[in-house]
């Protein structure tokens, strides 16, 4: 028979897609595992681990192919946490991969009842990641390990993980926006104020919770089914912003962070299909105190423009004031 191929990552951006579909189709409480079985067989891996630190506590861990219950009392009675040295080697540089091989000189030095653990649990070599989660103190810790039978790690393979590991946190990151979406269809929230931190591709990095619950919403609106703001809304297109209007949003977009923040705002009830952006942006800017000249000078309209406009939104809306204009949009 032909030599197992060490590991199948050839293509980092192709799997961390991969990686991106499976967190958005799993359970938040069922995705570390269906990860770490996603990446055992991607590396070529025999079993493996991924342990979920905070620098005050601990706080989960899954494995394949190990007793975990009983490898984490072994790892706790030999002292784990003195003689470890690939996870500080992991934490000292986040999102690169490392790998040790048992011939590496520092396995050969590490205490006898440390090579006697890993030995126990068919660990020859390891490679392994230390994934940071975005906004937070807490990483999650990736181990990937081969035993006596299986080829040691190379560059490749520390290359190759490394390249996935950005990927990784992605993964994760969505799968807790995913997660918050599902339970905020439960929620009582309004969520009135979607507020989100996208880079400037749209991909979603930091969601509030109106966001997490307005999100299924917003992406039925879109039609995507990734967690990525439509370009189209991102640049004002007119179009897709006639359309998102009509559907009952706004969307405000500003630079922030090397990225953008993008808050969408509910319509007042029965605006949604009623006023054009035009006719909104006009009474916005009117019930915030503009003369009609004003407008006209900062839209690049005439001021007949702006009254025609005015005086068809205050007939849409039923209303003879600017105070009333202000009600009706809830401002």
């Amino acid at each position: 028979m032909p030599p197992k191929s060490p590991f199948s990552l050839t293509d980092p951006d192709s799997a961390a897609l991969g990686l991106l579909r499976l967190a958005r189709t799993t359970a938040c409480e069922r995705f570390p595992q269906k990860l770490l079985e996603r990446l055992v067989g991607l590396m070529g891996a025999d079993h493996g681990a991924i342990n979920i630190w905070h620098p005050r506590s601990f706080v989960a861990s899954v494995g394949v192919g190990y007793d975990l219950s009983g490898m984490s009392a072994d790892w706790y009675a030999i002292g784990g946490a003195e003689l470890d040295f690939t996870t500080p080697a992991m934490h000292a540089q986040p999102l690169r991969a490392v790998c040790v091989n048992d011939d590496d000189p520092r396995w050969k030095q590490s205490h006898p009842s440390w090579r006697s653990f890993q030995a126990r649990y068919g660990i020859h070599h390891q490679l392994g990641v230390s994934i940071p989660f975005e906004g937070s103190e807490t990483f999650a810790h990736c181990y990937l390990n081969r035993g006596p039978a299986s080829p040691r790690y190379g560059t490749a393979e520390v290359d190759a993980l490394t390249a996935l590991a950005p990927g990784i946190g992605e993964a994760l990151l969505i799968n807790r926006l995913y997660a918050g979406a599902h339970q905020g269809l439960e929620d009582t929230g309004s969520g009135d104020q979607p507020l989100a931190v996208t880079d400037n591709e749209g991909w979603i990095l930091f969601p509030n919770g109106d966001f997490c619950r307005a999100w299924p919403r917003l992406a039925a609106i879109a039609k995507v089914s990734e967690p990525r703001l439509p370009k189209s809304w991102l640049e004002g297109e007119r179009g897709a912003i006639r359309k998102l209007h009509a559907a009952g949003w706004q969307c405000e977009v500003t630079p922030a962070h090397g990225g953008l923040r993008v808050a969408l705002r509910r319509n007042a009830p029965g605006t949604g299909a009623m006023l054009t952006p035009r006719q909104t942006e006009i009474s916005r800017l009117y019930c915030a105190g503009y003369s009609g000249k004003d407008i006209a000078t900062r839209l690049s309209v005439s001021p007949a423009t702006v009254r025609v406009h005015l005086r068809e939104t205050y007939s849409k809306l039923g209303v003879t004031s600017r105070s009333a204009l202000r009600s009706a949009l809830g401002l």
